[in-house]
């Protein structure tokens, strides 16, 4: 348990096991124990860092967000804490500051994960974003608004993903199916798996079913 001081802010964050280094961003509204059953898994095999994103868990309070803030704190992490490029695994709004991490910063990252992630805000099914608006409309709660009005990607901008990627969403995802396909057919080595039966969260949140793909897929190329 530690925390590390990033663009003005503190991140809090947890590192488990040993081997070969892995990063875990949870989503919106989380914190690092949405991790907890993968992590169990792998932690005989990877060493786990486990973030609570700002305003997220253990980590500083803030009132707005935007996902390239979040993006920044996490490049300074990475620069600070790692010697070279290192994998990463981002659920939900945590895929989407891999993305930024990958487009903006490919230096930093040799392989990731993504799953349930969204490169622009229609790519949230109509209900999930009718709730959203809703949800906001009650509490004012700023997490809605960031994903009501961001990410503001292009093709273009994924396209400049450079590392091997695997793109990830459940076959009933809050994410929009032919979206998720967009973003594969964007990143030139990408493998796409649309998981049968699953919804955005049930494959990630106490669940360790990626667990053998991790394994696979971020020892190839060690």
């Amino acid at each position: 348990m530690a925390s590390i001081h990033v663009n003005g802010i503190d991140l809090y964050y947890e590192v488990h096991g040993s081997g070969m280094p892995l990063v875990m961003l949870h989503g919106n509204g989380e914190d690092h124990t949405t991790f907890s059953t993968l992590c169990a898994a792998l932690q005989d095999r990877f060493q786990i860092f486990l973030f609570d994103t700002r305003g997220h868990g253990k980590s500083t309070p803030v009132s707005e967000y935007h996902y390239s803030d979040m993006a920044q704190d996490m490049t300074e992490a990475l620069i600070q804490l790692f010697d070279g490029p290192i994998d990463l695994l981002g659920f939900s709004d945590g895929g989407i500051i891999a993305l930024f991490l990958a487009i903006w910063y490919p230096q930093l990252v040799r392989r990731m994960i993504l799953c349930g992630a969204n490169y622009h805000p229609y790519g949230i099914k109509e209900e999930g974003r009718r709730d959203m608006r809703a949800e906001y409309a009650r509490s004012g709660d700023p997490r809605m608004a960031l994903m009501l009005e961001e990410p503001l990607l292009t093709k273009a901008d994924l396209s400049r993903v450079q590392c091997p990627t695997c793109v990830l969403a459940g076959q009933n995802d809050i994410i929009e199916e032919a979206h998720t396909r967009e973003i594969a057919a964007c990143i030139a080595d990408s493998r796409l798996f649309i998981l049968e039966h699953e919804d955005h969260a049930t494959y990630v949140e106490g669940s360790d079913m990626l667990a053998g793909l991790c394994d696979e897929f971020f020892r190839e190329g060690r």
